[in-house]
């Protein structure tokens, strides 16, 4: 059900004509019990594992202000001033207090989010240097496909935040890139915006762009999270400096950190599926206690789990059964410790075809079934990350409304048992024409956005399209159908011009 309103109706199919029908804003929420897929004995032995690392083997950290915190707290520093090992106290004390559950708010309190609990988020995609679609085929992405991966991101209710570059605007300088898809993101959305990590100076510039937007001062942003960044650790036990340093920004300023590691079963952690996720543990562990030393009741989500690699190829296996296993794992020790749990939508696919379909399937079930928190890349990935397709983003919005109408709870009293009306059919008879499906029939069942149950004839006829096409139709509707959300020109005014200033100031190099 959506947060702060009525359960949902379900939509009425689209008629000719009409608009692009799709549920109403909402976030799902969990209505079952969750699925253990290990015992709590399991879980307990994986935890002590986790800190036996942190303890005996320790973390780097390649930030000295970094090192410098834990060193205050009371942790062993290595003779390289980077490595650090952290006792089990420090982190018992870390883990009381992160938050299960708390509000992420963007420029448009209507769009606010909660996250943990029985709460379920989805986000885009993130991250991929090229995009493509059936029009125009595989390209690298420009400005104008990101704005176009944003606007969509605007227009399907059931994404919830915008992550920072659905596809890279590779077509505009390093340096002020983060700066023109920011301006980009709160143009054309008002939903939850992302923060990148790349380097302290762009994360304070995305920060100042935010709090424009939301009319108040950088040091404002203390008192609410409105934004999110992904931590991804440099496995195996490493953070390198913009991810620490990333990590320790994302405190101060008490913005959301996904904390993930970079947990490659097989490469960068074991081979076998609990000392990979007992290390990629450890790895979260170690930057959640970084988190809770600069600012108690920082927001936290945790991300440890692990992918397996082909073991032929060396590639991540994105959708594979121990992915899926290690993912519920991973939501089985979130729920242990009260926290948040982020998991994706993976698939190596290089095309939407059946297997992109059914990793993200697997994918995304086991997320369901897990209670998970946020899903990110819940839309538009593919090529195991390095592409962004616009027909698979429009073929995930069909997979994620069809997990959120599952997730709606089923009523059981006298109504729905419709006893009278099975009287009145009696054997041999029919329900199309009863009271109560001619009330209900617009209403009673999801209507698919993508999926056809014509018959062949007719499929023929309508123009024997498959899946794919249908979706590159959807997704070129929704841009045709696609508004800007209301922006007080004033603010509108006020991010041009900070991007302008920081552009003559030569923006923000990596770290």
């Amino acid at each position: 059900m959506p947060q702060n309103s009525e359960r949902p109706r379900r939509r009425a199919g689209r008629k000719r004509g009409a608009s692009i029908a799709q549920l109403p804003w909402g976030q799902p929420r969990y209505q079952y019990p969750c699925i253990d897929i290990v015992s709590a004995e399991g879980i307990a032995t994986i935890h002590e594992n986790s800190l036996r690392i942190l303890e005996e083997t320790g973390v780097t950290f390649r930030a000295p202000e970094v090192v410098k915190v834990f060193a205050r707290a009371g942790c062993l520093i290595g003779e390289d001033g980077a490595n650090v090992r952290i006792g089990r106290e420090i982190v018992e004390h870390a883990l009381a207090s992160a938050p299960g559950q708390f509000e992420v708010t963007p420029r448009n309190k209507d769009r606010a989010v909660t996250v943990g609990g029985d709460y379920l988020t989805f986000t885009t995609v993130l991250g991929p240097p090229n995009c493509s679609d059936l029009e125009k085929g595989r390209r690298q992405g420009t400005l104008e496909d990101f704005s176009n991966f944003v606007r969509l991101g605007q227009f399907f209710n059931i994404i919830h935040m915008i992550s920072g570059s659905p596809v890279e605007p590779v077509d505009v300088p390093v340096e002020v890139r983060h700066l023109y898809s920011t301006l980009k993101s709160l143009q054309l959305s008002d939903k939850v915006p992302y923060v990148f990590c790349h380097s302290r100076q762009r994360m304070h510039d995305v920060f100042d762009m935010i709090a424009i937007a939301n009319g108040i001062e950088r040091d404002d942003l203390k008192t609410q999270p409105s934004t999110f960044a992904i931590i991804n650790t440099n496995s195996p036990l490493q953070y390198d400096t913009p991810m620490a340093n990333g990590l320790m920004e994302l405190a101060r300023y008490n913005q959301l950190a996904l904390i993930s590691p970079f947990s490659l079963a097989g490469a960068t952690m074991p081979v076998t599926l609990a000392g990979a996720i007992s290390l990629s543990n450890a790895e979260m562990l170690a930057g959640l206690v970084l988190t809770q030393l600069v600012r108690p009741g920082a927001p936290v989500a945790t991300g440890a789990k692990t992918v397996n690699v082909d073991m032929k190829t060396g590639s991540p296996g994105y959708g594979s059964p121990e992915a899926n296993k290690g993912l519920q794992i991973g939501a089985q020790i979130a729920r242990h410790y009260g926290l948040p749990y982020r998991a994706s939508n993976f698939t190596t696919s290089n095309l939407p075809d059946a297997q992109a379909a059914y990793e993200s399937q697997g994918q995304l079930w086991a997320s369901v079934l897990s209670g998970t928190n946020i899903v990110m890349h819940a839309a538009g990935w593919l090529e195991g990350g390095l592409c962004s397709s616009f027909e698979k983003f429009v073929l995930d919005i069909e997979i994620l409304q069809m997990m959120a109408m599952y997730l709606e709870p089923t009523e059981i009293n006298d109504e729905t048992l419709s006893y009278d009306e099975v009287v009145s059919v009696g054997p041999g008879g029919h329900y199309f024409d009863t009271e109560n499906t001619i009330n209900n029939f617009e209403r009673a069942f999801y209507a698919p956005l993508i999926s056809s149950t014509k018959n062949y004839g007719q499929w023929v006829e309508d123009g024997a399209m498959d899946a794919t096409q249908r979706a590159h139709q959807i997704y070129k509707r929704a841009l045709s159908e696609y508004q800007e959300p209301t922006l007080d020109p004033a603010i509108g005014e006020a991010l041009q011009a900070f991007v302008a200033k920081r552009e003559e100031q030569g923006g923000a190099p990596l770290e």
